[in-house]
């Protein structure tokens, strides 16, 4: 005998049915960028801006040397106004006039592409540019992501992909801010990465915290039911690296070592080390071997 009858409150041990889900990693990315490039050659003059500042909509990112394009300009505005006079004094034609127009808009245009701007408001993800490198057509100088609108895109193994659908609510966890996020599906890509076995799923998030490119996440992915063992958090019980919980079995109480899954709510998935009926105590405080009663 260890003592006297403890009064004890107990629940049974329940074999329910939950949700299986199959966790899906991926990439925080933002759902749109844009990319910056000159429209002219010319060297970068002066850049405005460094990577990871925030920017607004027609903000100077980079000036570019403009002057051989302002000398061009200037002889285009000189000959518009020329063959305007011209024009009025009936000294040229309305067909050489307007080739000439055409010539001073498009100076007007190269001139104004000397100053670089952003074409959205965000953050400068990249900066690929310093001052005097020159700037070609095409060549990409910076690029800017907006960040109110992110998405993550996982990797999905292709033997669930029959079952993901667009539009379907995942639950996503980023790491980097702790936050579980509520994500829906919003884009499939098709075509399977042979060396993966895998397709790309794209999953738009709302999140309470700031995120940005690149962080990781894992996205839980319903994948159908699972029997799973059930106890009240409270009947939980820790002693350095041991989880156990007490068992009322023939009028005493008995400790028995568990292992843990993950939480439900109130509720602890428990993996091993209880069978299904058994009478779990949630209250009252016991011994190993003391006689209890309900």
């Amino acid at each position: 005998d260890t003592g006297p009858a403890a009064r004890v409150e107990t629940v049974p041990v329940q074999l329910q049915q939950l949700p299986d889900t199959y966790e899906a990693v991926g990439t925080v990315r933002a759902k749109t960028s844009a990319t910056v490039a000159a429209k002219v050659m010319a060297a970068v003059r002066a850049v405005a801006v460094r990577a990871g500042d925030p920017v607004t909509a027609g903000q100077v990112l980079a000036e570019l040397d403009d002057r051989d394009l302002r000398a061009e300009f200037d002889r285009a505005q000189a000959d518009f106004n020329r063959f305007k006079t011209l024009l009025d004094k009936e000294a040229a034609t309305r067909a050489e006039f307007e080739a000439v127009q055409a010539r001073y808009r498009v100076a007007e245009a190269a001139l104004s592409y000397a100053t670089l701007t952003a074409p959205l408001a965000g953050v400068v993800t990249a900066k690929l540019c310093e001052p005097g490198d020159m700037a070609a057509p095409g060549r990409p100088l910076f690029v800017i992501e907006p960040t109110d609108a992110y998405r993550l895109e996982a990797q999905v193994p292709d033997r669930l992909a029959g079952a993901v659908a667009v539009g379907q609510s995942w639950p996503v966890t980023v790491d980097a801010t702790g936050e579980t996020c509520a994500g829906t599906v919003a884009e499939i890509i098709p075509a399977a990465d042979p060396a993966s076995r895998s397709v790309t799923v794209k999953i738009d998030l709302a999140c309470r915290q700031p995120l940005k490119s690149g962080l990781f996440g894992r996205a839980a992915v319903p994948v159908g039911q699972r029997a799973a063992l059930l106890v009240p958090a409270r009947a939980v019980r820790e002693r350095g690296q041991l989880t156990y919980v007490f068992v009322a079995q023939n009028g005493r109480a008995q400790m028995r070592l568990i292992k843990t899954g993950k939480n439900h709510g109130d509720r602890v998935e428990v993996l091993a080390g209880l069978q299904p009926g058994e009478q779990v105590i949630v209250a009252g405080d016991v011994a190993d071997g003391q006689p209890v009663s309900q």
